[in-house]
This record gives C-alpha cells, sequence and structure tokens, in this order.
C-alpha cells in the first residue's frame, strides 16, 4: 500500500498543480457570482437562483474534472513512457492503477469541498436555511464525478484520450436518461426495443438517482434508506470499473 499511497499523492500534486483544475474552479466562481448578481433581478428567488447556479458550477468543475482528467490519466504516462520507469520498480499495474484513480479522487474531494464551503458562505450571508440535505447533495455530486472518473480511467486503458472524453460524456448522457428509458421501456410493445433498453438500463449507471442538488434549495427531505443504496451503488461501480481496468491494463503491451 506504500507504493499507492506514494502514486496518489504525486497524483494529486501533479493535477493541483494543472492550470485545467484553476480554470475550473474561475468558472465555478463565477456562476457563483453570476447567482448572486441574478438573484438581485427577482427577490423572490434570490436564494433559490443562488443555490441553483451554485451546485451547477460544484457539479460542472467536478464533472468536468473525472472526465478530461480522467481520460489523459493513464494514456499520459504511456505517451511519455514514464510508465515503464515506473513499472520498472516494484510497483504492480494494479498498484499503478489504484493509485492514479485514489489520487485524482482525492483531488474530487478538495474541489467539491472547497467550492460548497465557498457556496454555504453565499448562502449564510443570504440567510439560507442549511439542512443535512446540503451535505448530502455534496455527497451526491461526489458520487457521481467517482462513478465517471472510473469510467474515464477503464476506457482510457484502453483508447485514446479524445475517444476517452466521447464514451464517457456518452455513457455520462445516457446515465441521467435511464430512468426516461426504462419508462419508454415499460410502455412499448417492441421485443427487440424492451430487450436493448432492459440491456442498457442494466449495463450504464443510473446517475439521476444521485442527483439531490434540487433538495436543500426546496427544502425536501431525503430519505436516508435512498442515500444508503445510492452509496451502494456508487461503491459497486467504481469496484467493478476498477477492477476492470486493472484486468485490462495487466494484458497491455507498452513496448
Amino acid at each position: 500500500m506504500n507504493a499507492v499511497s506514494i502514486i496518489a499523492g504525486n497524483t494529486f500534486r501533479e493535477v493541483i498543480r494543472d492550470r485545467v483544475l484553476y480554470g475550473l474552479v474561475v468558472f465555478a466562481l463565477m456562476l457563483l457570482f453570476l447567482s448572486l448578481a441574478l438573484g438581485q433581478l427577482s427577490f423572490d428567488e434570490n436564494l433559490r437562483l443562488s443555490a441553483n447556479f451554485g451546485f451547477a458550477g460544484i457539479h460542472i468543475a467536478t464533472i468536468v474534472l473525472a472526465v478530461f482528467v480522467g481520460s489523459s490519466l493513464v494514456s499520459k504516462e504511456i505517451e511519455k513512457q514514464t510508465i515503464l520507469t515506473l513499472l520498472a520498480r516494484p510497483i504492480s499495474r494494479s498498484q499503478f492503477i489504484l493509485g492514479k484513480a485514489l489520487g485524482l479522487m482525492s483531488v474530487l474531494l478538495v474541489v467539491a469541498f472547497s467550492l460548497s464551503l465557498i457556496l454555504s458562505i453565499f448562502l449564510f450571508l443570504l440567510d439560507f436555511s442549511f439542512t443535512v440535505e446540503y451535505l448530502i447533495a455534496v455527497a451526491g455530486v461526489l458520487f457521481e464525478a467517482a462513478i465517471l472518473l472510473s469510467i474515464a480511467i477503464f476506457f482510457g486503458s484502453f483508447s485514446r484520450p479524445m475517444m476517452t472524453v466521447i464514451f464517457t460524456v456518452a455513457v455520462f448522457l445516457l446515465g441521467h436518461w435511464v430512468d426516461s428509458l426504462s419508462y419508454f421501456v415499460s410502455k412499448s410493445d417492441s421485443v427487440f426495443f424492451r430487450f436493448v433498453g432492459t440491456g442498457v438500463s442494466y449495463l450504464v449507471p443510473n446517475l439521476e438517482r444521485f442527483n439531490w442538488r434540487a433538495a436543500p434549495v426546496y427544502a425536501t427531505e431525503i430519505p436516508l434508506t435512498e442515500v444508503f443504496n445510492a452509496t451502494l451503488s456508487m461503491v459497486g461501480w467504481v469496484l467493478v470499473l476498477i477492477s476492470a481496468t486493472m484486468l485490462i491494463f495487466r494484458r497491455r503491451d507498452f513496448v
């Protein structure tokens, strides 16, 4: 585990120094300030606009970071041939993948926590009523980003960064459409459509189940059983995807 922690620490420092990360943080902060400006246009919706834009900024920043940085996490090491140097040391390929994943997940955690802290300060100044749903909403953003990061690392283990981004974005869009797809499948008379739709609903994670961003805005209570089931789903998807990535990475030839 010492090798995993070293790789995770190096990955964390590398991504933290990346200009892309600063660009995403600036973009999210701009959305926060825009929410305050737009809130002044509607006195009745000031709090809701500020909270909605704030959560949107956190969501976009973490998702883009997971997709675009995660897609090049492994390929960058392969293109620079630094992976040959790393694997020449007493480090297994599984430890390399696990360390990279943990390093970037740590970055996602720091970014989401920092932006949510800034948003909470803004909302506190607007007399926002904080509940536990605020923390659950931030956790939902992190859960979705963790799954997308695992998907990006999985595709990145055998495809180029551009294709990895396309595949991951496609899963992101499908993941937010799974509930609608299940509804259409239940109403369809086509056996082929029902077969394909059911297959897609099992192969693609339902990302809408982590969408709790409206709960703290509209003071909606989230059942703890829903949070528990969503947490288990996130852990399951991450473990399956990272394990599959390790299996693929073990068989890959870098020469």
